[in-house]
């Protein structure tokens, strides 16, 4: 188990606390965003990270983007620095953005830049 998924982990086990002691509704739903964010982000990297068996033109580009080696912890890097930047005008919340963003794709359109 890597380092984010054991953030994840702590997140649920803080979250099902709070759900147990009848927490404020407003501090459960910051912490169910948090982990959906989360979740979201690590699957994003995970699922680019895996990518570059099929393309491998995918470790160049990260390195030319100046995010390092082939590694999870770069990748995740990529993915949560071009999530920060995404718009949230139509979207209800982070999660659903990185979701919906192709970025394995982003990083071979570095390539051609």
């Amino acid at each position: 188990m890597d380092e984010y998924q054991l953030e994840i982990q702590n997140l649920r086990r803080q979250l099902a606390h709070l759900r147990e002691a009848d927490a404020d509704p407003a501090l459960i739903e910051e912490y169910e965003a948090e982990v959906r964010n989360l979740t979201a982000l690590y699957r994003a990297a995970v699922d680019t990270f895996t990518a570059a068996e099929r393309v491998p033109e995918l470790a160049r580009a990260l390195a030319m983007l100046g995010f390092g080696e082939w590694s999870l912890v770069n990748v995740y890097s990529f993915v949560y620095d071009l999530a920060m930047e995404l718009p949230l005008d139509d979207a209800p919340d982070l999660a659903t953005i990185v979701n919906q963003t192709d970025f394995a794709g982003s990083l071979l359109e570095s390539l051609d830049r």
